[in-house]
């Protein structure tokens, strides 16, 4: 028998970073999923996976992501694409959620980063 329910912030609670990663690629006439790709590149040590566990900060990652960008031949900081993180909040997730807590216990997990600094 279940007991709780976890879910993970961004792109459950809030929209999806997706969705704004392809904004921001249409937006700067940029390849569609570009931003996706760089992400998957190396995906143990790239700047993502560096910055997602806590190895560099978000002033690092800047630098790591735009030399990384600029290897497919592109240039995007790394600090626009953390700009697009901040999605919008679902009404219909946290209805859903307040409807499972009447029968669950439930979690949210996401990644902290370090701070700039």
């Amino acid at each position: 028998m279940y007991k709780a329910v976890l879910w993970d912030f961004g792109g459950v609670i809030t929209s999806s970073p997706f969705e704004a990663f392809n904004r921001f690629e249409k937006e700067n006439n940029l390849p569609e999923n570009l931003i996706r790709s760089i992400n998957s590149t190396n995906p143990d040590t790239n700047a993502w996976a560096q910055l997602e566990s806590n190895q560099i900060g978000v002033d690092e990652f800047d630098g790591i992501f735009a030399a990384e960008a600029q290897a497919k031949g592109y240039n995007v900081r790394g600090a626009d694409v953390l700009a697009l993180l901040s999605g919008s909040i679902r009404p219909e997730m946290v209805s859903a959620l307040h409807k499972i807590k009447t029968q669950y216990r439930i979690g949210c997990i996401t990644n902290n980063v370090k701070k700039a600094g």
